[in-house]
């Protein structure tokens, strides 16, 4: 069995090819710069240059051609991740760079299965429930990143492939559990990063008034634990063809209340913290801490994950757990 794998070099993509390594005769690792990237302490991986952003992808016509002929499985997991980025480089490297990977597929002669890598963020923030079973409905979107892979989600589930797709949504992916290592200020840790900006402050101050819902949940997952029930999922799946989605998001999870809690007493912070409903003025000041505006839509969502099909399917996510991992997760 051959595997081509897209974003591997990327934070999830590197641990997805250490996860799958040991289960593959070989696997592909698609790459802009050969000399960057170093997977040599895997003997069945190769790399191969080229660009999801460019039509054919591939530099070398005999990659192409090689790969055409010869892959079982595609996991399509390049993205450009960065919710400040600008709306025609998300679409470049998110919608049309999916298109191209779909194109790609197209033409392969023996492929047994597609996984794309979605996200939570393509459920729609007005809502109260993302159902494993379809896309929602969505017109309007607060930030680039959720609308161009809501756009490319889309596309994998509008076009016909005539092999087994399914779709990845994983949570918000944050440290490795064991290490806490993580590539990226991202997600939670733009609140970590601002309470130690604040210690100084928040030491004497007994209580905060801060802009969030402290009902909502944070659906994070740990990056090994994500890498590992993906492998789990690709090594057992029945290769059904009906398109299935997934939700990879820890069984237990924080709301943000109690996020901010454990991330103060970590810190050794005693300060309580307030909840109002949003404000303008609170969202001109998220910048001052480093925390982008476009976060301020997921400190009130009220959005629940179905996970009925995944937790079937992929029992092992029953492992992952917020108290577990939450010491390694704030350092």
């Amino acid at each position: 069995m051959q595997i081509l794998i897209t974003g591997a070099t990327g934070f999830l993509g590197k641990h997805l090819v250490a996860e799958l390594a040991p289960h593959f005769d070989k696997i592909f690792v698609l790459t802009r710069n050969l000399a960057k990237n170093d997977f040599s302490q895997f003997s069945n991986v190769a790399l191969i240059k080229g660009d999801i952003t460019q039509p054919d992808i591939f530099s070398s016509e005999d990659d192409k051609s090689m790969l055409i002929n010869n892959m079982d499985i595609i996991i399509h997991a390049a993205a450009l991740y960065d919710i400040k980025a600008s709306y025609s480089d998300l679409y470049l490297h998110n919608v049309l760079g999916t298109q191209n990977v779909l194109s790609f597929i197209k033409k392969s002669k023996k492929l047994s299965s597609f996984y794309y890598v979605s996200t939570i963020a393509v459920a729609d923030e007005n809502s109260y429930y993302l159902d494993e079973y379809s896309l929602p409905k969505r017109k309007t979107f607060s930030d680039f990143y959720s609308q161009t892979k809501y756009a490319a989600e889309k596309l994998v589930r509008d076009i016909s492939l005539n092999i087994p797709v399914r779709i990845l949504r994983p949570g918000i992916i944050v440290g490795n559990s064991q290490t806490g290592a993580i590539e990226k200020i991202d997600g939670p840790y733009y609140f970590i990063e601002a309470f130690k900006k604040l210690k100084p402050v928040l030491k004497f101050t007994p209580f905060m008034i801060f802009a969030f819902n402290p009902n909502t949940k944070i659906p994070m997952i740990p990056v090994d634990h994500c890498a590992r029930c993906i492998k789990s999922l690709v090594l057992k799946d029945d290769h059904s063809m009906n398109l299935k989605t997934y939700h990879l998001i820890s069984d237990e999870i924080p709301t943000i209340k109690k996020f901010m809690g454990d991330v103060a007493h970590k810190l050794e912070i005693n300060t309580k913290f307030v909840p109002i409903k949003n404000n303008i003025l609170s969202s001109e000041l998220l910048p001052f801490l480093g925390i982008p505006k476009e976060v301020v839509p997921f400190m009130f969502s009220k959005v629940s994950y179905d996970k009925s099909n995944t937790l079937k399917e992929i029992p092992e996510l029953l492992e992952s757990r917020y108290s577990d991992y939450k010491d390694k997760l704030i350092l």
